[in-house]
């Protein structure tokens, strides 16, 4: 019932918080990735301003197979909608680290086993640049993308996809 959507609106807006706080967080966010960054954990590295990941990382966004929605839908403001449809569409969650860095999902792809030292490099490099401007210009890009409507955009997304996850299907 409605007290039913009302709880799962509140959870998914909790989770859509968590995931944005990497995106608003003032200081750089890096992620380093591993293993299968699936659904939200997606999400999550798509968020974060940099994202390096381990050469046998696989990305995707399987929700729709499995009747839920997209946590998060930053994916098309990020990588182009032609690129967000095909991945939240087709739920293909075996998307190989290389053709992610080529689809603008990551920024680097690390050899086997190198993902954390060289993520790590990179958050020590800018680490050591002035605070203060780091701070506003990560500012600067954020904002563009508010101004061009962001957030009512995941707003708006998260709204459907409660919609999604309340409705009964057989499957």
């Amino acid at each position: 019932g409605d007290q039913d959507l009302g709880r799962l609106q509140k959870a998914l807006e909790v989770d859509l918080d968590f995931i944005m706080r990497f995106w608003r967080f003032p200081k750089p966010t890096v992620a380093a990735a591993h293993g299968y960054a699936l659904a939200a954990g997606c999400e999550l590295a798509v968020a974060c301003d940099i994202t390096v990941a381990d050469e046998k990382t696989f990305f995707g966004e399987p929700e729709l197979r499995f009747g839920a929605g997209i946590v998060a839908m930053i994916l098309p403001w990020l990588i182009g909608a032609k690129q967000a449809k095909e991945m939240i569409m087709t739920g293909f969650d075996r998307i190989p680290a290389q053709r992610a860095y080529e689809m603008g999902l990551i920024n680097q792809v690390a050899p086997e086993g190198e993902y954390l030292k060289v993520a790590m490099k990179m958050a020590r490099g800018m680490a050591a640049i002035d605070p203060l401007p780091m701070r506003l210009q990560k500012m600067a890009i954020n904002r563009a993308f508010e101004i061009m409507g962001l957030n009512e955009a995941l707003k708006a997304a998260s709204d459907l996809d409660v919609l999604i996850e309340g409705i009964e299907t057989p499957d």
